[in-house]
């Protein structure tokens, strides 16, 4: 009995301070503000990215998407999925927007798996591995990705309305002259004397 009570003690002891702690925090904005640029530098990354080959398009990946090449994707181990993150190539300054759907690289020393598309916008394809750094990037940010087999691409509407086909004349018809015409011009010039 007095362990139960010795452990509920702790924990509203751990909650009063949390409740406290909080309460400053609120209280004292500078102390946000430095605590979130801090997580906010937290969220790069820098180390080497590799990318799925062209011939892996039509995999699942781990949140059960179908893997297109062209489709600017990635594999992270931490990130959720959906997440978007900014990836730049140091060597050239090119950087691309992607957005997490697999789970990767199983390797050391990567820390992302790109699609071709990705990998082709960084400028790395002709490398295979290269150094990258990557950041967090707010998930409202639009991706652009081939559309999934469910997707349906709406096509507009077109009103025709009927034309009489005894008034429409094609313009070879109206500029070049019959063989008819033809043969009487030819025949009225040879005749000249």
């Amino acid at each position: 009995m007095n362990s139960v009570k010795f452990a509920s003690a702790i924990i509203n002891k751990r909650g009063l301070t949390l409740c406290l702690l909080l309460f400053w925090a609120a209280a004292n904005s500078s102390f946000l503000t430095l605590h979130s640029s801090l997580f906010l530098h937290a969220q790069s990354q820098q180390g080497m990215a590799s990318y799925y080959a062209k011939s892996w398009t039509g995999r699942r990946t781990a949140n059960g998407d179908r893997l297109h090449h062209d489709s600017l994707t990635c594999a992270h181990l931490k990130y959720p999925f959906g997440t978007r993150l900014k990836v730049t190539n140091p060597a050239n300054g090119k950087s691309v927007i992607v957005r997490v759907n697999d789970r990767g690289p199983y390797h050391k020393k990567r820390i992302i798996d790109l699609s071709w598309g990705a990998a082709k916008a960084l400028g790395i394809l002709s490398r295979g591995v290269a150094m990258v750094v990557v950041e967090r990037v707010p998930d409202d940010i639009v991706i652009p990705l081939k559309p999934d087999d469910n997707d349906r691409i709406e096509i507009p509407s077109l009103e025709l309305e009927e034309i009489d086909n005894d008034s429409i004349t094609p313009v070879w018809s109206i500029t070049k002259p019959s063989p008819d015409e033809r043969l009487m011009r030819d025949s009225v010039t040879i005749r000249k004397p």
